[in-house]
């Protein structure tokens, strides 16, 4: 643990800095006693100004009434102002850049008398870059393969297919219409007219045993069946089984298939621009090709990323990462404590991965001076506006509007830290 540095104020505030292990330092903070004074009587001129009591006009309190009347809660107001002022400026005197919210223990409080209170935090980490280059990573494009196309020309016909009805059992594939009711116990009747539904089997929106009652049943048949229910919450703890037996009477009132267009020209014709299925493979074949090469880039840029994570090791401070768990995992109402806390956990290594990276790349940028110039800003815009088939001009008041100016700077920022890297591992 660093030794203690003095920073001494002349406003009535003396700050003592101790440096912990990592990024944690703590603050003792001694606000002086004349100022304490002042603040409190500030305070309770406030208070006297906005309190009505009986037998006296508002404002016209005496100090010595609202002294006895409102004693604990000046005091309180007088620690609450003094905390939030003294803890801002000493962070600003001791030139710290917080990752999060200070802890504040050992507060001590008399009126009239020095205030003191002590500040535990996490800093930004100052990530000093040693070897940012000479990385033993390649960029691989994968090559289309003609089952990448044909999986796609499956999927163009499949999105472009129409349902028609038929009259027999349904199989996996198929979409069904059918009204369900549940069956109270003893009883073969449902209780009203049920509800209905539409789903196509295999698709998973259904149970299995539902999905396999319905592959017995014809159009406009009826059957009553058994399902295995999962059991929720309290309930399935309480029974100690995690499935329960319902009656469901079941009818199946329609039975399509999808009958899939023929891939000829006059298919490519309707369906975009393309005067035949050659063009239409060519088209394929070139957003693959963009997508392998998007695909290489990505795993291009994760590879030197975990060199760079190897090369550069720092801790991440707590703080930070807890914000971003913050973010990412919501508390929602009754929400098991314990899964909540399992979930954090889960994605932790995730969020401390981002964070260390995201921190990477801000050195690179900070050391290597890659910001971009605004001519660079404006220069994608007008990229993104042509992409899009708009003026430039509403493209960027739409993108300030949106508050996505910064956001855009930052991103050629990053792609500027890339390439750098890239060029520093020999890859162009």
């Amino acid at each position: 643990m660093a030794a203690d540095d003095n920073i001494s104020r002349n406003d009535g505030i003396d700050v003592s800095l101790t440096e912990g292990e990592g990024w944690a330092r703590t603050l003792m903070v001694t606000v002086s006693g004349e100022r304490v004074h002042r603040t409190r009587t500030a305070e309770a001129q406030r208070l006297s100004r906005s309190v009505k009591l009986k037998g006296f006009r508002k404002g016209k309190v005496p100090a010595t009434v609202v002294e006895q009347r409102f004693g604990h809660e000046i005091d309180d107001r007088v620690q609450q102002r003094l905390l939030d002022e003294a803890y801002r400026e000493a962070i600003r005197e001791a030139d710290l850049s917080p990752a999060g919210p200070g802890r504040i223990t050992d507060v001590r409080y008399e009126p009239g008398e020095a205030f003191v209170f002590q500040a535990e935090l996490e800093v930004m980490p100052r990530v000093q870059l040693g070897r940012t280059g000479g990385f033993q990573v390649s960029r691989t494009v994968a090559p289309v393969t003609d089952q990448e196309v044909e999986e796609i020309f499956q999927q163009i016909r499949e999105e472009n297919g129409d349902w028609s009805a038929v009259e027999r059992r349904p199989t996996t594939g198929d979409r069904v219409s059918v009204t369900i009711s549940p069956l109270e116990a003893g009883s073969d009747a449902p209780d009203g007219e049920g509800t209905p539904y539409q789903l196509v089997l295999g698709e998973g929106k259904a149970l299995d045993d539902v999905e396999a009652a319905l592959q017995t049943l014809t159009p406009g048949e009826v059957g009553i069946f058994s399902i295995e229910f999962p059991r929720e919450g309290e309930e399935s703890e309480a029974e100690g089984d995690a499935l329960i037996t319902r009656r469901l009477h079941i009818t199946l009132n329609e039975v399509e298939e999808k009958e899939l267009p023929e891939l000829n020209d006059e298919f490519a014709a309707s369906i975009g621009d393309f005067d035949s299925v050659d063009a239409l493979e060519t088209a394929v074949r070139e957003d693959l090709v963009r997508h392998h090469e998007n695909e290489a880039e990505e795993n291009l840029r994760g590879a030197l990323m975990e060199a760079l994570r190897e090369a550069n090791p720092f801790v991440v401070p707590q703080a930070l990462v807890d914000r971003y768990l913050g973010n990412m995992v919501q508390s929602p109402e009754n929400v098991d404590p314990e899964e909540l806390r399992r979930m954090r956990e889960a994605i932790g290594p995730h969020a401390e991965r981002q964070i260390r990276d995201q921190l990477l790349l801000e050195a690179v940028i900070e050391q290597e001076d890659l910001q971009p110039a605004p001519g660079d800003v404006e220069a994608r815009i007008a990229e993104l506006a042509e992409s899009r088939g708009v003026a430039p001009a509403k493209l960027r008041r739409e993108l300030a509007r949106e508050g996505r100016i910064d956001a855009l700077g930052q991103n050629l920022a990053v792609e500027k830290a890339f390439a750098y890297l890239k060029e520093q591992s020999g890859l162009s």
